[in-house]
């Protein structure tokens, strides 16, 4: 609870935009030149907050600087609009250069700059990056979610060698890479859940009778499944009473700053590892550092995975194709453990099995989790920006709704139109005496933020029920009350509820082990390893093509699988949907 004070405290810091009522005349904030200033590379900034109606032009206005200028030392910070509370950097011009042996202004605020040296060998082009200046409430894992790119990326580029970061400190922000996006829809999906992880968490012990987690004393074949026509495999192989598993993961332990989130997946890994020999079975569990091997597919051999019963890894597509089709030959399956891109190739994989959802997924069974009845009760909206380029997600709820054959209305509206739009709602859309289903179609923060506001302040005449993109629980701007007004829900590949037993236990059991909180991929590994093992226990080591009869409620993640093609791999079909309910918590379905 008290992680939650402090999240709907930092809201409060960082208001919403808010629009004036058409009888309203906008007035733009006035514009103080800044006190604080920094040195990056050989030029001066001013470091200059926005500030509630303030507007680009009024800055540029007050610093006697044009608006390109501006722009172009804030090129990424500025794709998506100014934005209250956002900082921006202004250059500085003639007199106001300060002397290169002056020290900076002594302020409380007083940025702490680093400035490491860049390797002479690769230099970095002038916009390569974007400068960020770090907030008292900053992490570097919530800067690295809100640019889009992972931990390590931040820690390369400003030659880091710590993690913990001082308020002011200004960061090289570096552009994303493949990595990065695969790493920031892993990091969406983790989205950082306050719902009791930060109260104390007692010894709870799992009964044995739960069916969850109870171990098949049945025997590990089940001879009357004679389902044997997809060929997945030639023979009926027994579970030998050791889980062998190999484990491949980036982990970049040689190097000087090793992968966090993977080392966080080993550890939960090794956790998930001490409660299975708990329960009487042997572990074999080989580790194996992608880092170290320049072309992973030498790893598609006996010598490295001949004698392993199942793979968890790699997590780039790219690298699970080096090795998917020796597994195939070997009959060996392989988890693809968090990349979405791994799905396409299911359909022709009959080794691969993919557990994280897809996008397309988690909408379907968002827009499942509506109930639909018929039109007589229900009235879907879709709200859409218009002349927008953000379509990715619209056309995902478009096609599950067509899918559904659910009929719906679509409503767009520009930004600048927010102020009028309740009017537009009221008269043309919402019905009075139905639940209004309206589903948030856009990732764009400024949009998202304006659209879920005015459908809160509509809640209180109609009754209306919210529906959105996982990315909209990182927005900054969205207070939860607006949320909460609308009952928003969520469809999550990934979600934890510290409420539940199970997972107070495995923090308690994670904080005796390794003297720290478990992040999300700690919970990755941990349940991966326990449902697949736990499938072998049962069905032996054929078991993918019994996966179909083994859903499972796992701490993170739910398991739910379904063939890709009637020749191909299994993909991951359950998610965890999530509401926000008017008490402060949050209802996990």
């Amino acid at each position: 609870m008290k992680r939650l004070a402090i999240i709907l405290a930092l809201m409060i810091l960082c208001p919403v935009l808010d629009y004036a009522q058409d009888n309203t005349v906008y007035t733009a904030a006035p514009v103080e030149i800044s006190e604080i200033r920094t040195k990056i590379g050989d030029n001066w900034f001013y470091v200059h907050k926005v500030l509630p109606k303030q507007t680009l032009y009024s800055i540029c206005r007050a610093y006697d600087i044009t608006q390109q200028e501006v722009y172009e030392a804030n090129r990424a910070a500025l794709e998506t609009g100014l934005k209250a509370g956002m900082e921006l950097l202004i250059p500085v011009h003639g007199d106001a250069q300060p002397e290169v042996a002056a020290a900076q202004p002594q302020s409380v605020e007083q940025p702490q700059v680093q400035t490491p040296p860049e390797p002479a060998a690769a230099p970095q082009p002038a916009d390569g990056y974007t400068i960020h200046r770090v907030k008292w409430y900053e992490s570097l894992y919530s800067i690295a979610r809100k640019y889009e790119i992972t931990p390590e990326s931040i820690i390369r580029a400003n030659s880091l060698t710590r993690t913990d970061l001082q308020t002011g400190q200004m960061l090289k922000i570096p552009a994303s890479s493949y990595q990065d996006a695969v790493e920031r829809q892993v990091n969406d999906d983790f989205a950082e859940q306050t719902d009791g992880a930060g109260d104390d968490v007692p010894v709870v012990i799992i009964d044995d009778d739960d069916e969850q987690f109870a171990q098949d004393d049945s025997g590990n074949i089940d001879e009357d499944d004679d389902d044997d026509d997809d060929g997945f495999f030639l023979f009926r192989d027994r579970f030998s009473g050791t889980a062998r598993i190999a484990l491949l993961l980036p982990f970049n332990a040689r190097s000087s700053s090793p992968s966090s989130n993977y080392l966080d997946f080993y550890s939960g890994v090794l956790l998930a590892v001490e409660r299975i020999k708990e329960e009487g079975t042997n572990v074999d569990l080989k580790v194996i550092d992608l880092s170290d091997y320049r072309d992973i597919s030498v790893l598609a051999s006996d010598e490295f995975l001949g004698d392993r019963d199942f793979v968890i890894g790699p997590v780039m597509s790219a690298d699970i194709a080096k090795i998917i089709e020796y597994c195939n030959d070997r009959r060996i399956p392989l988890i693809s453990p968090m990349d979405q891109q791994a799905e396409k190739l299911a359909a022709d994989n009959r080794s691969l099995v993919q557990a994280p959802v897809s996008a397309e997924g988690q909408v379907a069974r968002l827009i499942e989790s509506m109930n639909y009845s018929s039109p007589s009760d229900d009235n879907v909206i879709v709200i859409r920006e218009s002349a927008s380029t953000d379509t990715v997600y619209f056309n995902q709820v478009e096609a599950a709704l067509q899918k559904a054959g659910i009929p719906y209305k679509t409503v767009s509206y520009g930004i600048l139109q927010g102020r009028s739009i309740d009017v537009t709602l009221r008269n043309s859309y919402l019905a009075p005496n139905k639940t209004n289903h309206i589903i948030i179609a856009s990732e764009k923060e400024s949009f998202a933020s304006d659209a879920v506001r005015n459908i809160s302040l509509l809640s209180t005449s109609y009754d209306i029920v919210g529906y959105g993109s996982n990315r909209m629980r990182n927005f900054e701007t969205i207070e939860i009350e607006a949320f909460q007004n609308v009952m928003m829900h969520f469809s999550l590949g990934y979600y934890v509820d510290y409420k539940r037993p199970e997972v107070k236990d495995f923090v308690f059991k994670y904080r005796a082990m390794f003297s720290t909180e478990p992040g999300a991929y700690a919970f990755q590994g941990y349940d991966l390893t326990n449902y697949f093992t736990m499938a072998l226990r049962k069905y032996g080591r054929r078991f993918p093509r019994s996966l179909r009869d083994f859903d499972m409620k796992l701490l993170q993640s739910n398991m739910q699988f379904e063939k890709a093609s009637p020749a191909g791999g299994y993909l991951n079909k359950a998610t965890k949907n999530i509401v926000y309910l008017d008490d402060y918590s949050i209802a996990c379905e």
